[in-house]
C-alpha cells in the first residue's frame, strides 16, 4: 500500500477521533444518533426484535449481559441517569446524553441484555464491554478514548478501526482481521487468534494478535505490531513502525529480528 492510499484509509477515523474529541469537551454541543436525539428510557419501546449493534456516544459505561429479549437498566448518579437519552433504530441501540449535559457531572453503567451483537461503537471517553461478537461479519470501532472489550469472538471476518486513543481488548477466533489504527490507539489481541489479518497503522498506535497464517501490515509513524505465531508476515512502512513475529514458543522472550520492509 503506498503512503497516499494509507492516509485515505485513515482519514475518516482521523474525522473520527476529532468529533469524538470535540464532543467530550463541550458542554452545548447538538449530539444525534440516525438523526434522532433519543428517549429517555421509560419512553423507549423494548418490545419489538432486539437490536444487533450498540453504539455508546460519550463518558458513561455500557454492560451487555446475553439474552433472547432486550432489558436495559441505569445505576448510578440519578441527575446523570435523568439525562441519558437512548435511541432503536434499523437495529441498532443507541446510547448518549441529553444535548447541553454532554460532559460534567458523574457518570453511570447502562445495563443491556440483549442477543450477542455483532457491532460495537463507541466515540468519546466511554468503555464498553460484551460477553462476545457474534454473526458471519463482526466490527468494532471506538473513535476518542474509549475503551472496548470483548470476551470472546467467534466470527468468519473482524473489522476493527481505531482513531484517537482509544483501546480494544479481544480474546476468540476470527478467519480474517481487518485492523485500522490512526493515532495512538491500541488493539490488545494477544488472546485472539486469526488466519488471515492486514493492519494499517498511522501515528504511534500498536496492536498484538496471534496468527499461523498470513499478516500484512502498512506502517505509517511508530506504530507497532506484534504477531505471536507462525505466520508469514509482511510489512510497508514509513518511519520508525515496525511488525515482530514471535513464535508462541517464544513469546516471553526478546524476537531475534523484524520481519524486512518491503
Amino acid at each position: 500500500m503506498s503512503l497516499k492510499s494509507l492516509l485515505r484509509g485513515v482519514a475518516p477515523l482521523a474525522a473520527l477521533a476529532l468529533a469524538a474529541a470535540a464532543s467530550g469537551g463541550c458542554d452545548k454541543l447538538h449530539v444525534s444518533l440516525d438523526g434522532e436525539e433519543g428517549k429517555k428510557l421509560a419512553d423507549l419501546d423494548l418490545t419489538g426484535a432486539p437490536p444487533s449493534e450498540v453504539t455508546l456516544l460519550g463518558p458513561d459505561t455500557v454492560r451487555i449481559s446475553q439474552g433472547d429479549k432486550l432489558a436495559i437498566s441505569v445505576d448510578g448518579d440519578s441527575d446523570t441517569a435523568d439525562q441519558m437519552r437512548f435511541t432503536l433504530k434499523n437495529g441498532t441501540l443507541g446510547i448518549l446524553r441529553k444535548n447541553g449535559k454532554w460532559s460534567g457531572g458523574e457518570t453511570v453503567t447502562i445495563n443491556v441484555t440483549m442477543p450477542a451483537p455483532r457491532k460495537l461503537t463507541m466515540a468519546g471517553s466511554g468503555k464498553m464491554f460484551s460477553p462476545g461478537l457474534a454473526g458471519d461479519s463482526a466490527r468494532v470501532t471506538v473513535a476518542g478514548s474509549g475503551t472496548v472489550e470483548t470476551e470472546s469472538v467467534a466470527t468468519d471476518s473482524l473489522k476493527v478501526d481505531i482513531a484517537g486513543s482509544g483501546s480494544y481488548r479481544a480474546a476468540g477466533t476470527a478467519k480474517t482481521l481487518k485492523l485500522t489504527i490512526a493515532g495512538s490507539g491500541d488493539a490488545r489481541l494477544d488472546a485472539l487468534k486469526v488466519e488471515e489479518a492486514k493492519v494499517d497503522i498511522a501515528g504511534s498506535g500498536d496492536s498484538a494478535f496471534a496468527s499461523d497464517g498470513t499478516v500484512k501490515a502498512n506502517i505509517m509513524g511508530s506504530g507497532e505490531v506484534r504477531v505471536i505465531g507462525r505466520a508469514t508476515c509482511k510489512v510497508t512502512s514509513m518511519g520508525s513502525g515496525r511488525l515482530v513475529c514471535t513464535p508462541a514458543a517464544s513469546a516471553g522472550t526478546k524476537p531475534k529480528s523484524d520481519q524486512p520492509k518491503a
